[in-house]
């Protein structure tokens, strides 16, 4: 593996071998043993053993057990405040107010507490704002309407911790406001009864890598523990059960991008579990009406979910999300999967016009200077509801953090930004708006909000490129693949995908495995797809019948112009991943080619 760095990667990437957390000689050692004691095949061995995984610990890391691996909700800075209100609300009846956000972790958070607040019998109110009238985050005015509903007490869920003028607001007014969030906070809080946020610079939990969800869910597991304490129990005398609740606490881990790690591997493993009992009324429809077929996997929560319950919000109806996940009534809920459905390809069309336009701007940018850390586009009358999506993809096309900025007729701009490694994207928000170069902002690593105006657009170009420079050197970092072991054709068999599962699931901080198969003929190349972006092809090195491989949207990359040009390159290495063949059915085994490198 070391040697492939020294290829000639015809996508212009590096190749580097997986990181381990154990010296490279004990790494091996450990693979060999659980090659032969748990007869796992040596590549599969080789990607466990890199994660530290032993013989003691195979079992749980393949079935970790929510209950071997949830933190204590305690170790979060004020969860005992929140918790203990919480359960004085319960016990004395009081309605409650939720404030969320109108993206899928938003959208999750608040349908956790909605559920479970409500098997109490307690009123619960909740207001989603609206992206273009409300923006971001708390305002007053949404804030006073669920006071005057009835709330004594109201719970920021997945936002508020930058709302200082509106919570200082609601202070004055006498409100009682509770923020759970776990955004990145800056030095000095907002005024609230308690602020449970792992991001909270005086926390030291270590639980920074959860989402607003995560966040939520174990409060809610400390507010079970409470009332158990007070024997406080729901008119039905039964205690909600929060784990049938894990498939949105999965679902907004994994569209939150948040890294799969420790207990949000567990939530989102048995996320998917309870996920595919299809108990959810609301995430029923809405995996009938993406056309679910299969077992669901992350790819569904990311991919096929995730991008439909955010539809509401990019579009306007942003509280689709919570209406549908906690939806008791099937025609209610499939009415509402249907129309989350329909926005969904109007959002595609929306963010497809948007992205030929900023993509435009990125390469005139790319043109002047190659070497610019950063992209920040920006356009007049550009829907601010896909400009997240839009940034995340030119992220990917172009391996630097990029922000996308959509300015109003009065000169008002709305930015989301999307990062890659080594530079904290909402650190450098923060670092702006402290600043004064924003109206507002906030994130975490590899997302980020912000609004501005257009006279501050250069400084704020200029500091974040600044920023991006000292963190990133001379130029912006070149695109690395990471690969765990070597194949042969004969190596790649339903055995391998059957671990994979089972290895699974994958994500940020715990990525799929990338294998190289070397000494390789390209065979039957083909460009493939309605437009003939994908390319198929057969890889043969000699070592069983040749094996179906695709590179998909390979037509305008570097790889697939070098390919086009040179179809016969000779023995090569090929690096990608292993998958089932899905779209042809029959279990077959393919692998889904990323980079090819000479040599």
């Amino acid at each position: 593996m070391s040697e492939a760095q020294t290829y000639q990667s015809l996508s212009g990437a590096t190749w580097q071998e997986a990181p381990s957390v154990l010296p490279d000689a004990q790494t091996k050692r450990l693979a060999q043993h659980l090659q032969q004691a748990h007869n796992i095949p040596i590549a599969i061995a080789m990607h466990l053993a890199r994660h530290g995984v032993t013989s003691e610990s195979l079992d749980d890391f393949l079935e970790p057990r929510l209950r071997n691996s949830l933190p204590d909700p305690l170790v979060m800075r004020d969860a005992d405040k929140a918790i203990g209100r919480i359960c004085d609300a319960i016990e004395e009846g009081h309605p409650i107010g939720l404030f969320g956000d109108y993206d899928v972790d938003g959208a999750c958070s608040a349908a956790l507490f909605r559920q479970v607040l409500g098997q109490f019998g307690i009123p619960v109110y909740c207001h989603i704002p609206d992206r273009f009238s409300e923006g971001y985050g708390p305002n007053i005015t949404a804030l006073k309407q669920l006071k005057e509903k009835g709330a004594r007490l109201i719970i920021t869920v997945d936002c508020g911790i930058t709302a200082h003028e509106p919570l200082a607001e609601a202070a004055e007014q006498n409100m009682d406001v509770l923020v759970i969030d776990h955004h990145k906070a800056g030095p000095t809080l907002p005024v609230a009864t308690a602020v449970v946020n792992p991001n909270r610079l005086d926390d030291d939990s270590r639980l920074g890598y959860l989402c607003a969800a995560g966040v939520c869910f174990l409060v809610l597991a400390g507010v079970m523990r409470e009332c158990r304490t007070r024997n406080i129990t729901p008119p039905s005398g039964t205690m909600p059960d929060l784990l049938t609740l894990l498939d949105m606490v999965g679902l907004a881990t994994v569209c939150d991008v948040v890294p799969l790690r420790d207990v949000n591997r567990v939530f989102v493993k048995q996320g998917l579990k309870m996920l595919a009992t299809r108990q959810n009324l609301g995430l029923r429809h809405l995996c009938d009406v993406a056309g679910l077929a299969a077992a669901p996997t992350t790819h569904t929560l990311g991919f096929l979910l995730g991008p439909r319950i955010n539809a509401g919000g990019r579009l306007g109806q942003s509280d689709l999300g919570i209406q549908l996940l906690t939806a008791q009534d099937a025609d209610i809920a499939g009415s509402l999967a249907l129309r989350l459905d329909e926005l969904n390809v109007e959002r595609r069309a929306t963010e497809q016009a948007v992205q030929l336009q900023a993509e435009a701007l990125a390469e005139e940018q790319l043109t002047e200077d190659a070497a610019r850390p950063v992209l920040i586009l920006s356009g007049q009358g550009w829907h601010e509801g896909v400009i997240g999506i839009v940034a995340g993809r030119l992220k990917d096309k172009y391996n630097r953090p990029v922000i996308v900025i959509a300015f109003d007729d009065e000169g008002r701009g709305k930015g989301s930004g999307r990062g890659v490694p080594g530079l904290s994207l909402g650190d450098v928000i923060q670092a702006a708006r402290q600043d004064g170069l924003l109206l507002s902002g906030g994130g975490h690593d590899m997302a980020a909000g912000l609004s501005l105006h257009r006279d501050k657009l250069a400084a704020f170009t200029s500091f974040v490129n600044g920023r991006a420079s000292a963190a990133f050197g001379d130029a912006p970092p070149k695109r690395s693949f990471v690969a765990s072991h070597t194949l042969s054709v004969a190596g790649c068999t339903s055995d391998i995908t059957d671990w994979l599962e089972k290895v699974g699931p994958f994500g940020v901080g715990h990525p799929e495995p990338r294998f190289i198969i070397t000494h390789c003929q390209l065979k039957n190349l083909r460009w493939v797809g309605a437009e003939k972006q994908h390319l198929s092809v057969q890889l043969d090195d000699k070592t069983a019948r040749p094996l179906s491989a695709i590179c998909f949207s390979a037509a305008t990359t570097p790889l697939g112009r070098a390919l086009a040009a040179t179809p016969d390159l000779g023995p090569v290495s090929v690096l990608g991943r292993v998958r089932v063949d899905s779209f042809r059915g029959g279990g077959a085994v393919q692998l889904h080619i990323e980079d090819i490198a000479i040599g």
